[in-house]
């Protein structure tokens, strides 16, 4: 949290991704870091951004079995229509 805290003090880019395309707020999902990704959320992260194969933060979410925070995501304009492109049938995160 307190990382979290300190890019979003220095005003670092939110959208910034590592060499999956995954932001902060994808990996605070995966980590189960439901503050962290609520607090990047409240300050303009972005929950549409896929990584390399196509998931977004709700996909995530999903994957990781957290309700409340794909929940939380929706709420934020997260498109639950979105599928990925790792599988034959390109799965929404409601799959």
């Amino acid at each position: 949290m307190a990382v979290v805290t300190l890019l979003l003090e220095r005003k670092c880019l939110l959208s910034l991704c590592d060499n999956e395309k995954r932001t902060a707020l994808m990996k605070a999902i995966e980590c189960q870091e439901e503050e962290c990704a609520t607090l990047l959320l409240e300050h303009g992260a972005d929950p549409n951004v896929m990584d390399v194969c196509g998931n977004t933060a709700v996909h995530y979410a999903v994957f990781c079995q957290n309700l409340s925070l794909a929940a939380k995501l929706l709420s934020y304009d997260a498109d639950i229509e979105a599928r990925n492109k790792s599988s034959k049938a390109r799965q929404t995160p409601e799959l």
